[in-house]
């Protein structure tokens, strides 16, 4: 999965800078909320856990089975819309977007590490761009420098190339002001295009048993990120990069089957 050098120009991959960024604004307040999110079992079990990822930023190899669903739960929370009384909200606002993105950017780095088999990292990497975006330039930068380092990492197949590509085109489009010219976008839009029609050519569609859209192209984690990308698209001039785009925007439909 070739990265077009644009990409690598704008956004130098970085393993690191996103998990920090994150941590370094994560306080035992929302650590706690992440401890309790599987119904307060084990919470004091999970802070401990937690602290030494928040403090130095370093995910164990293997990540205990209770830490990894306080992660998920809370990778699963909506800032935007808290739990009804009398259940517990969970986290909420700018800060739940921050304790969101900081139980994503573990699992992220995790499932790039240390071969952690995450079968749900498509929900992880939506939830994190739709809370980056919230977050601001400098978080969505450091998602983006992320996955160029996931993307170009030769010893590790990525775990859905396409999605992946996608993630990397939203950003693109979300930070190009300054940095990404219009052309230069409708580049990284063809190989994204690129990349799915191989991925079509790798894994064949079967008629008889085809494959399963994501759960979180199912659910619509994916809906807002489309939207933005199609929005992008409106703005653009050349007709060729506002189609290409809203191509991709549309990979993201719920009833499409890779």
């Amino acid at each position: 999965m070739e990265l077009p050098d644009a990409l690598i120009a704008a956004f130098p991959p970085s393993a690191t800078l996103l998990l920090d960024l994150a941590r370094r604004q994560t306080d035992d307040v929302m650590l706690a909320e992440i401890a309790r999110a599987d119904y307060g079992c084990q919470a004091d079990e999970m802070m401990a856990e937690l602290r030494p990822i928040r403090d130095m930023g370093v995910v164990p190899a293997v990540i205990p089975w209770q830490l990894w669903e306080v992660l998920e739960l809370t990778r699963y929370s909506n800032p935007e819309s808290p739990n009804p009384p009398p259940f517990e909200p969970g986290p909420t606002g700018r800060r739940g977007h921050l304790t969101r993105l900081f139980a994503c950017a573990v699992l992220l780095r995790a499932e790039a590490e240390h071969e952690e088999d995450d079968v749900t990292w498509d929900s992880t990497l939506a939830q994190c761009l739709a809370s980056a975006k919230v977050l601001g330039e400098e978080m969505s930068d450091a998602a983006a420098r992320f996955l160029t380092y996931r993307v170009t990492r030769r010893d590790k197949r990525c775990p859905e190339p396409t999605l992946l590509a996608l993630g990397l085109l939203i950003l693109a489009a979300r930070l190009r002001a300054g940095r990404i010219a219009e052309p230069v976008l409708g580049t990284i839009a063809d190989w994204v295009l690129a990349r799915e029609s191989l991925e079509r050519v790798e894994f064949p569609p079967n008629p008889g048993e085809p494959r399963p859209s994501w759960f979180s192209l199912q659910v619509g984690f994916w809906q807002p990120l489309a939207a933005e990308l199609s929005d992008v698209a409106k703005a653009v001039r050349d007709d060729v990069v506002q189609t290409n785009l809203q191509l991709c925007a549309l990979l993201l439909e719920p009833n499409l089957s890779w």
